[in-house]
């Protein structure tokens, strides 16, 4: 039986109760929420969602050999494999009949810690290895029975929302038409897959963008700014949010020094005073006597 945060989650976005949306099974990692379908509605209506509710994005994925609502697959490009909506979005889903449909829910808040505070605008997810590799553990997580501990809930909440958003990320290189964007942006969207790894650096940033290190630093100084001071600054923004969420109250400064991809407490203490913030205890207890 779908808990009461599922059946309000599927009534919210989709208007529809769980029986019709064809529920088999749905499991939650902290603020994640993954869905199996088989449609017995194969005409589903994604709608508008109020600001100042509790939003949700969502990615649907049909069954193998089956349509991405919408989306036609250009003759010499990816298939499309999936669709992302944000929570602004209005969509008519036409399902085939007997369709499977996996759906992988994702507060709108979470998604916005990995873009800057921007949600992203609806697109098609096309095949590529991340999208099928995101595909491939949605699936098995969602039938899988063991619920796990604490740590493990938050280790799949973190890597399906970096899963979420490189999959998004990496639509712009593989559209037919794409935006055109600077060098300084595309680094941009690498530092936001890799800040919560400590190890990341700048040398590694210009390994993935096939440009050596001399020249990375030279497309930052064009623009004013300079890779790693980004970088620490995208790891403060992260860590900020984290201390300020009531999802993660539960994990120790320490922990959250690491997920943000300092390697102590004291680093990242180090990197707030450094920027004029508050320490983390008190932008934990800031947002806590809000």
């Amino acid at each position: 039986m779908a808990s009461s945060s599922v059946t309000s989650l599927i009534s919210a976005h989709l208007g529809i109760p769980t029986h019709v949306a064809g529920l088999v099974a749905a499991r939650s990692f902290r603020s994640i929420t993954m869905t199996w379908h088989r449609a017995r509605e194969t005409a589903w209506r994604w709608s508008p969602i109020e600001v100042g509710t509790r939003r949700s994005t969502v990615v649907l994925f049909p069954g193998d050999g089956r349509k991405v609502p919408t989306a036609d697959a250009a003759p010499s490009g990816p298939a499309p494999l999936g669709l992302f909506l944000p929570p602004d979005a209005e969509q008519n889903l036409e399902w085939e009949p007997g369709s499977d449909v996996l759906a992988v829910w994702v507060p709108e808040r979470l998604l916005q810690e990995f873009t800057e505070g921007r949600t992203p605008d609806a697109a098609v997810l096309h095949s590529s290895p991340l999208t099928i590799g995101f595909r491939t553990f949605a699936q098995a997580v969602v039938r899988h029975g063991d619920e796990g501990s604490s740590m493990s809930q938050y280790a799949i909440e973190r890597l399906v929302a970096e899963m979420l958003f490189g999959a998004l990320v990496e639509q712009q290189s593989i559209e037919t038409s794409p935006r055109p964007s600077s060098l300084v942006e595309r680094a941009r969207s690498i530092m936001l897959m890799h800040r919560e790894d400590p190890n990341f650096s700048t040398p590694q940033l210009a390994a993935e963008l096939h440009i050596s290190p001399r020249q990375l630093q030279r497309a930052f100084a064009g623009a004013g700014l300079r890779p790693g001071d980004m970088l620490r600054r995208m790891r403060i923004e992260l860590a900020e949010s984290m201390l300020r969420n009531p999802l993660y109250t539960g994990l120790t400064v320490e922990e959250i020094s690491r997920y943000a991809g300092f390697t102590s407490a004291l680093q990242l203490r180090r990197a707030l005073h450094a920027e004029g913030s508050p320490a983390p205890v008190e932008l934990r207890n800031a947002e806590r006597g809000a």
